[in-house]
């Protein structure tokens, strides 16, 4: 009798489990081996910034540099010497659109006046920015986060933050 009580009182989760899993609803391959895919540290963003930065002088730019996690929530961010202020939150909007859609910002641009953008532009407040130069970091097939430049023309934002996740391995 004590057995058919502990199947019954586990008959739900058993049940729970297996539609879970007849419907599809599994965990990726990989991240229940791995525990998901590694988030990105303060260490590696303010390398990627630092890179960033590197880049600009080298060309002569003055710019904002923004790192956020897969969230949008950004982790970094660095205004260089002489970027005009309101480069800081065009970078980080940049950033924020490519981290939460998982798509270069360019790509978004095309789209900004779409009702799922201009939707998800309000649920953030109005605080993502549909111009070129964010591009998302991937690790392991999975959007970790995303880096987005601001200060310069759209094309040498995006060059920049590309060149700064190559100088870093990202």
């Amino acid at each position: 009798m004590n057995q058919t009580k502990n199947f019954s009182r586990a008959m739900p989760a058993i049940m729970l489990s297996i539609m879970l899993v007849a419907g599809g609803v599994t965990a990726p391959v990989g991240l229940a081996a791995q525990g998901g895919p590694q988030r990105l540290t303060l260490s590696e963003a303010q390398a990627i910034i630092a890179a960033a930065e590197r880049d600009a002088a080298r060309k002569n730019l003055r710019l904002s540099i923004a790192v956020v996690d897969g969230r949008g929530d950004l982790i970094a961010a660095s205004r260089m010497p002489n970027a005009r202020p309101t480069t800081m939150d065009t970078a980080i909007g940049k950033a924020m659109g490519a981290a939460i859609f998982g798509r270069p910002s360019a790509d978004l641009a095309a789209n900004s006046n779409s009702p799922l953008y201009q939707n998800m532009n309000e649920a953030t407040g109005g605080r993502l920015r549909f111009f070129q130069g964010a591009v998302p970091i991937v690790r392991g097939g999975y959007t970790v986060g995303a880096v987005g430049a601001s200060g310069a023309s759209a094309q040498d934002d995006e060059d920049n933050v590309k060149a700064a996740l190559a100088a870093v391995g990202l």
